[in-house]
């Protein structure tokens, strides 16, 4: 009987702090519609520039977003609008598989909607892409406003915590990876699929969010961004312990009972279902990672090479030029204002809620102590422990699964303050002049931060050397802070004096302190890693196999480079990508330069070379011993995919085509089935006997890790 009376005091008051109001009423039919439209179409609102071109000119994204992205979903997009499925890019590097390249983000579903706009607009432009990517923030807001909403029965609170950290820097920060973008979209849609779950009320209700659960893990997987799908884990993980733990499950979710063998039931075939549908993919991409450059995870060095301290965090919360833009978490100083005041001050509703306060912190905690890497001894235990921990770099970006947590402390925090403000003037009034006094001495600790790092002028190395350009707005976060931290300041002096529980004066501080944030962030937030764009009217469209055949009348090229949109195809790489062994060939042979550049192509037009021996030490060797056989055939056909040549052989020797070989690789010599083996450790050759023969090499990348089709191990060159 206790029990029952104690859960139902916690469930007044968990009611009392997410409704802010006694007088609010539940959303409407029309609010239901209205506020997801409201959420949804925000990111499109906030980066109305990175979509739209005014006087000819827009904010254009740039680091990788052209060489790695844009190029790479045109060549996708290209080949889908003719009904055919990429599985080889033979432009990049020599030859690199397309269908497991996280750039090209094949799986993904929702290509098929660019395939539909690629059709409907005849071709697809980099504008096209820019608005893609904030399409996945848009998902990203929308998830987050219906995961929260399950939480929090403050819709304000819900929609300010939305608004703010769909915008917030770490998520403006990654618009030049479209794939990290896309991945990040679906953490609070499993947030909410996990959630309806495990309160479904009937196996029916599981089952259906059990459906959008295994629909949005697969949008996680194939999205193309595979730290985003690790880091998952420290985000699931915890959340789940919120529902194991009763009295904080109480105190953040409800009394609500979970039926955990149903709930959980439904969660694994959901993530059943996703891993066998993209199996094909997944599988290709585990045995990929160890092939390519830098993800043997055996680097420590490598793992670490991008440093994040306790320094970065306190920047990135407060002053981002001094902290390192990879684990930026900048929500703006009003949002920070009201989180810490309710870590500090408790819960307005006159419950403690101390065990919810120090969840989240430990959490964040702990999130943030991992990303400072080799100063981290929970760092560097999961890097010798934890499995699959050690491929991955750039550790500040794990801050990524931040956003919604700071989203979810946000809600709850925007909820208690409205709270206190909304008691009238004789109505806690100790609690509000205790928050008074420590928004003061929050916001001085705050501010005395920014000015010592304004005035000494500290930055990040990264900061001067990407974003120097932003360097005049610096003092905006500053000022900007400042507005934030009045407004708080008024309402709550004010609250003090008069009531302002209507909902008049909520929809007022909730306009206030929302436009306070946004201009806090967008002056620098809407600029990150951009520059002014010339639109270009009109849109590419690729004759891909056109491409493929020219190619062999092309030169190639050897700079630094990804995906050719042309028949000029490259041989060129670009820093920790591409397959290990074509890089140690590459780095082996430099110094002869000038027969690299023949049998890579780049001197001539040739791809295919006949030798007698294929055991030659040194390229130089080799074309002494392929030009005696200048006569190598002709070009049947050729998809990328596929190879056809016909050759008459002199004598007995090796078909080579210099292209790079991969599992899933085949040769026929007239329709017969033959070993593969390798030139320079890389390129793919055959045996043939002296006469005419008609050569096939087909890219047929299966289920390959258990097929005994495997010819051999490449760590053996």
């Amino acid at each position: 009987m206790k029990d029952n009376k104690k859960i139902e005091k916690l469930k007044r008051h968990r009611t009392a702090a997410g409704s802010g109001s006694q007088l609010q009423k539940g959303p409407s039919r029309l609010r239901a519609l209205v506020l997801p439209a409201i959420v949804f179409f925000w990111p499109f609102v906030y980066l109305f520039r990175h979509i739209i071109p005014i006087n000819g000119t827009y904010t254009a994204i740039g680091n990788d977003f052209i060489a790695l992205y844009f190029r790479h979903k045109i060549y996708l997009l290209s080949c889908l609008a003719d009904f055919r499925l990429p599985l080889w890019s033979p432009s990049e590097a020599a030859g690199f598989p397309l269908y497991t390249n996280p750039f090209a983000q094949v799986f993904y579903p929702f290509n098929l909607l660019l395939v539909v706009w690629y059709k409907l607009f005849n071709g697809y432009n980099v504008l096209d892409q820019q608005l893609f990517t904030v399409f996945g923030i848009a998902i990203f807001a929308l998830g987050l406003f219906l995961w929260l909403r399950i939480l929090s029965r403050n819709t304000r609170a819900v929609l300010f915590a939305t608004l703010v950290m769909s915008v917030s820097f770490k998520m403006t920060e990654i618009l030049r990876f479209p794939n990290a973008v896309h991945s990040a979209a679906w953490y609070p849609w499993i947030l909410y699929a996990t959630t309806k779950i495990l309160l479904g009320s009937s196996w029916k209700k599981s089952s259906l969010y059990g459906i959008l659960l295994a629909f949005s893990f697969i949008c996680l997987l194939t999205a193309g961004y595979p730290y985003y799908i690790y880091y998952t884990i420290f985000l699931i993980g915890p959340y789940l312990l919120v529902f194991l733990i009763k009295p904080l499950k109480v105190q953040l979710i409800g009394p609500e009972v979970i039926r955990w063998r149903r709930a959980l039931t439904v969660m694994a075939l959901a993530g059943i279902a996703a891993i066998v549908i993209c199996s094909p993919y997944l599988l290709g991409f585990i045995q990929l990672m160890p092939q390519a450059t830098d993800r043997s995870g055996t680097d420590f060095a490598y793992s670490t090479q991008h440093t994040f301290t306790f320094e970065d965090t306190i920047g990135s919360l407060m002053y981002p030029p001094a902290a390192m833009e990879d684990g930026w978490n900048f929500f703006s100083i009003t949002g920070l204002l009201i989180v810490l005041l309710y870590l500090v001050c408790g819960s307005a509703d006159g419950t403690s809620r101390l065990l919810t306060r120090i969840f989240f912190v430990v959490w964040i905690a702990v999130i943030s102590y991992i990303s400072y890497g080799k100063d981290s001894y929970l760092f560097i235990f999961l890097w010798k422990y934890m499995p699959g921990f050690s491929i991955l770099r750039v550790w500040p970006r794990i801050n990524i699964i931040l956003v919604p947590i700071l989203a979810w402390l946000l809600t709850l925090s925007y909820a208690s303050l409205e709270s206190l403000i909304a008691g009238g003037a004789d109505e806690k009034r100790t609690k509000k002049r205790a928050s008074l006094a420590a928004l003061i001495l929050i916001y001085a600790v705050i501010v005395g931060t920014q000015l010592y790092l304004y005035l000494n002028k500290i930055y990040d190395p990264y900061w001067l050397e990407y974003f120097n350009q932003l360097t005049p707005l610096r003092a905006k976060f500053i000022i900007y802070g400042i507005a934030g931290f009045v407004c708080l300041l008024i309402f709550l002096t004010l609250s003090l004096r008069i009531r302002l529980e209507t909902r008049r004066a909520l929809v007022t501080m909730f306009i206030v302190l929302l436009s306070a944030a946004v201009f806090e962030m967008r002056p620098v937030g809407t600029h990150l890693w951009t520059h002014e764009g010339d639109y270009q009217p009109g849109r590419f469209t690729l004759d891909v196999p056109a491409f493929n055949r020219d190619s062999f009348r092309f030169p190639r090229i050897t700079k630094s480079f990804t995906i050719a949109l042309g028949p000029v195809f490259s041989a060129g790489i670009i820093e920790n990508w591409y397959f290990t062994r074509y890089i140690r060939f590459l780095n082996e042979h430099n110094n002869e330069p000038e027969s690299l550049r023949v049998i890579l192509g780049a001197a001539d037009t040739r791809r295919i070379f006949f030798s007698e021996s294929i055991g030659h030490s040194t390229i130089k060797s080799f074309l002494e011993d392929a030009d005696r056989f200048r006569n190598t055939g002709k070009l049947i056909s050729y998809t990328g995919d596929e190879l056809e040549w016909e050759i008459n052989a002199p004598v007995d020797g090796y078909f080579n085509f210099i292209d790079n070989w991969d599992y899933g690789w085949e040769v026929y010599v007239d329709g017969r089935r033959e070993k593969m083996e390798l030139l320079f450790a890389t390129f793919k050759s055959v045996r043939i006997s002296a006469g005419h023969h008609r050569v096939e090499f087909h890219y047929r990348p299966g289920f390959c890790l258990f097929s005994k089709k495997t010819p051999f191990n490449p760590g053996q060159y």
